[in-house]
């Protein structure tokens, strides 16, 4: 009776396995722009889950989902993301729309402004939206990590200027690219522009830089436009935040004792005299941490007013911020004061 009992336990444990295994569904297919082109890497998600995978080089993709009432996520960057159930199908030809709102965004380019679908170099627009909510003391911290091909190195020293390298180093001399603000090639540090006048940062990354700004451009061009006013009420705002920065991953250093046995077993190991001072190591107390002496824990404020405005014939903008900050360093802290105008004006119109 008992062994009946554990044979119908069994059959029925299989059989719960088959009918688990009898729900995942495999499914094949290729994903393609609206041009009838393959999308590698397009990514392939089961809605509500962590089910995904990507296509292949030539847009081809094999999937298994969890059953026929799945819903597929398929996106891709530059492209429209979209949906779509499994109902039983086993073989899907999905077509991603290209995303017309990115090629129809202004960039700006060395002699001008053009729509991104109609710039034949290699720009990359950083979004400067989220400046202001930032707390960082500079634009060039700000630009960290948000465009590819463009690495910001910075010292972490108070009121130091950050260094831009475009696709790496191309030069065993001077490889800063060369900084256009408003149009004007300058020399300037970076540091000294408040990130909230800021209103759009675009890289150019190739050898089409130099037919503008020629040998100036070989390392690369970053435009910088500044805020301007705009037509309409006049529109007042101010922007503050206080951050604390505080150094971390710090070396363990020795305390006395422990750095009087150590010492004290290095000469033992080579049959040299002990140090008289360090015959005790117990007795000398835990001794200054002199590492940890040097760091603190810093402040960091930032404050910024601007006010702007302008009618059909003229606009303007000024601003003014204060940047006060406090170095993690002992004694070493940096204040910026800056004070920025644009204005325009239809002098004949």
């Amino acid at each position: 009776m008992l062994r009946s009992k554990q044979l119908i336990l069994l059959l029925l444990f299989l059989l719960s396995h088959s009918f688990l295994f009898a729900q995942a569904k495999k499914i094949t297919g290729i994903v393609t722009d609206n041009t009838g082109k393959e999308v590698p890497l397009a990514t392939i998600t089961e809605k509500g889950t962590n089910n995904s995978t990507v296509t292949t080089s030539d847009g081809n993709f094999n999937f298994t989902v969890s059953g026929n009432n799945s819903v597929l996520v398929i996106s891709s960057v530059g492209y429209v993301t979209k949906e779509i159930k499994v109902n039983g199908e086993t073989s899907f030809n999905i077509v991603l729309p290209i995303a017309v709102s990115n090629l129809g965004e202004v960039v700006v380019v060395g002699y001008g402004t053009q729509r991104k679908k109609d710039v034949t170099g290699a720009v990359t627009t950083i979004n400067t939206k989220n400046f202001n909510s930032i707390p960082v003391s500079n634009a060039g911290e700000a630009m960290e990590g948000k465009a590819a091909g463009v690495q910001v190195i910075s010292s972490g020293s108070p009121g130091s200027n950050v260094t831009f390298r475009i696709r790496g180093t191309g030069t065993i001399n001077n490889a800063d690219p060369l900084l256009v603000i408003d149009g004007v090639p300058t020399d300037a540090p970076l540091n000294n522009l408040n990130p909230d006048d800021i209103a759009s940062v675009d890289v150019l990354k190739d050898a089409s830089a130099a037919a503008i700004y020629g040998s100036r451009g070989a390392n690369g061009v970053v435009l910088i436009t500044t805020k301007h006013g705009v037509e309409g009420k006049g529109h007042l705002s101010f922007n503050f935040f206080t951050a604390w920065q505080k150094a971390t991953s710090i070396v363990k250093m020795l305390n006395a004792p422990q750095f009087a046995a150590l010492n004290n077993e290095l000469l033992s190991n080579g049959n040299q005299n002990k140090n008289p001072a360090f015959a005790n190591p117990d007795t000398l107390g835990t001794g200054t941490n002199w590492l940890g002496a040097l760091f603190r824990t810093a402040p960091m404020q930032n404050y910024s007013l601007a006010y702007s405005g302008g009618s059909e014939k003229y606009n303007y903008y000024v601003s003014g911020s204060v940047l006060d900050q406090k170095g993690i360093v002992i004694n070493t802290g940096y204040k910026r004061y800056t004070v920025q105008f644009n204005s325009q004006a239809k002098v004949l119109n």
